[in-house]
């Protein structure tokens, strides 16, 4: 893939994506929110692909909307660019991981919160600020990962957050110093994708699904994907390598 905001590699069964506006911490515009939504697109069809890191180099994760050129394009275009490209991540069939450094703040904090789950670099500041400029900010699916009233917090004060406290509330599932935290993300992500690409995508389909169901619903969608796999191919042959490895300790 050739891109002028991103850039794309593949290692192996993951793919990492690199948001590339360095000069402006990587803010959204509209060419590279259209950029954003294309790769992931296509990357549905790479059936190599387990899992994918989804960052923005050593300066920035994403801090926001570059406001300078958004503010004099049409609103409609500029809506569904953001649209589409944030439901690309969330939709995605396989985990992806938001590896994360510097800041990511307003839409770029709501680009982060898109992915399956954050590794952060020490000096990371996040939040959403739009309160402070009049704006409104996305509070879904962010209530999901950090609880409504943490979620009330972080969009009623407009407060930026450092690695830790992020941490602490649920949105970093881990930190690393700023030196290792890409490499480290990258480790994560080649460990699931060793697993079965099916199972793979069926977990992350159902755990979209199931935190807007009644529980006994959620509790029958998921029984009845596990069902699904039990007893396949693959399940026989992991779980017969795990039996027999267990036997040699």
């Amino acid at each position: 893939m050739d891109y002028q905001y991103l850039q794309y590699e593949k290692e192996d069964s993951i793919a990492v994506v690199t948001l590339n506006r360095p000069q402006n911490f990587n803010a959204l515009n509209l060419p590279l929110m259209a950029e954003i939504g294309d790769a992931f697109t296509r990357m549905e069809k790479e059936e190599d692909i387990n899992a994918v890191v989804l960052t923005g180099g050593e300066r920035a994760f994403c801090a926001g909307f570059d406001m300078e050129t958004v503010m004099h394009e049409d609103k409609a275009a500029i809506i569904k660019a953001c649209q589409d490209s944030f439901i690309r991540i969330l939709r995605f069939p396989m985990p992806v991981i938001a590896a994360v450094t510097g800041p990511a703040l307003a839409a770029g904090f709501d680009l982060m919160v898109m992915a399956d789950f954050r590794v952060f670099s020490d000096n990371v500041r996040v939040g959403q600020p739009e309160i402070v400029w009049a704006l409104t900010p996305l509070s879904d699916p962010l209530w999901k990962i950090i609880g409504l009233g943490r979620a009330k917090e972080v969009t009623m004060t407009g407060r930026i957050y450092g690695a830790q406290e992020a941490k602490e509330m649920g949105l970093a599932n881990y930190v690393f110093p700023r030196a290792t935290y890409l490499e480290e993300a990258k480790k994560i992500a080649r460990d699931i994708a060793r697993f079965d690409r099916a199972a793979l995508q069926a977990n992350k389909e159902q755990t979209n699904r199931v935190p807007g169901m009644e529980v006994e619903a959620a509790i029958r969608t998921q029984i009845w994907t596990f069902r699904n796999f039990v007893g396949s191919e693959d399940m026989t042959r992991r779980m017969t390598q795990f039996l027999e490895s267990n036997k040699q300790k």
